[in-house]
């Protein structure tokens, strides 16, 4: 029998409904391979076991949210090792971005489903795989951190009233690289969403096209407005249907750099923090991290199948 790494954050999610370790491993059993159980202790801890374990197993499967598939991510990266996504969290974006509707489907991928080659991203030297939000989207995610996880997917929803109100814009240049060349961006923006993958924040589709295996990345950027429009807006950003506003800037790009004139709010897979002021880099990993998705359709925008 081949042998797994499972590697869980016991506390990922709402508390009712969180995965023991007993029953994912048994799921993981019941696919076909023995788990090595590794329970995650504290913040980051996840990247350096899966660093280890993919020295030693052909499988590495990680129960809990974004945050840590996107830590285990940070460890499996260039390696042979195959990811395998049992989505615990409170948003599982990129899981279900890929098409993992719950645990059961994930392990059931290592029996039943197929290896996609999933494309990495690094911005200001921290590296994600799903999404990267700047300025009132990292502010959102700074104030869900706040937010008990009893509330689940309504964690950034209830994070967004705050923030909203308080944010202004900011003076950024983007010096966007894509297929065709370099184009370069300069204005105030309200909010800024690169991603690898359709959704973010449990459930927004801001980057509804997105791909997470075409060798891009999709650039979303909300513009300064008045914020009686951004409140309308917001909304339209659940359906993915914002793009059609004339105001918003949608590329598609395999790196930036990205100039802050001033300190800004900054996630990565829902992890956030702030930067300083001055020139970050944005750059694409392509195929970076091998993941086992259930057998099907390859993902389309909004992360439905096709």
């Amino acid at each position: 029998m081949q042998t797994a790494a499972l590697i869980l954050n016991p506390v990922a999610g709402p508390r009712r409904g969180r995965l023991a370790p007993a029953a994912a491993a048994a799921l993981l059993r019941a696919a076909g391979v023995e788990p090595e159980i590794l329970i995650t202790a504290g913040a980051h801890e996840a990247t350096a076991l899966a660093v280890r374990a993919a020295q030693r197993h052909p499988w590495v499967a990680v129960a809990g949210g974004d945050g840590t598939v996107s830590e285990v991510v940070r460890g499996l990266a260039g390696t042979p090792a195959v990811l395998v996504v049992l989505p615990t969290g409170s948003g599982n974006d990129f899981a279900h971005g890929l098409g993992i509707a719950d645990a059961a489907a994930g392990a059931g991928a290592i029996r039943d489903g197929r290896t996609a080659e999933v494309d990495v991203a690094e911005f200001a030297g921290r590296v994600f795989v799903n999404s990267c939000g700047l300025l009132l989207d990292g502010e959102v995610a700074l104030s869900a951190a706040a937010v008990d996880r009893r509330w689940g997917r309504l964690r950034y929803p209830l994070a967004t009233l705050g923030p909203l109100w308080r944010s202004r814009p900011a003076a950024v240049r983007w010096d966007l690289r894509g297929a065709d060349g370099t184009t370069t961006l300069e204005g105030d923006w309200m909010l800024a969403e690169i991603g690898n993958g359709p959704r973010c924040g449990g459930g927004f589709l801001l980057t509804p096209g997105a791909d997470p295996c075409d060798g891009q990345l999709d650039l979303c950027l909300v513009p300064a407005m008045p914020r009686r429009d951004l409140v309308r807006l917001l909304p339209r950003g659940l359906r993915g249907t914002h793009v059609a506003d004339p105001r918003i800037v949608m590329r598609r790009i395999v790196g930036a750099t990205v100039d802050f004139d001033a300190p800004a709010a900054v996630h990565w897979d829902g992890e956030a923090g702030r930067l300083p002021a001055g020139r970050h880099e944005l750059r694409l990993l392509p195929r970076g991290v091998q993941v086992r998705l259930p057998h099907g359709p390859r993902p389309r925008r909004g992360g439905l199948l096709r």
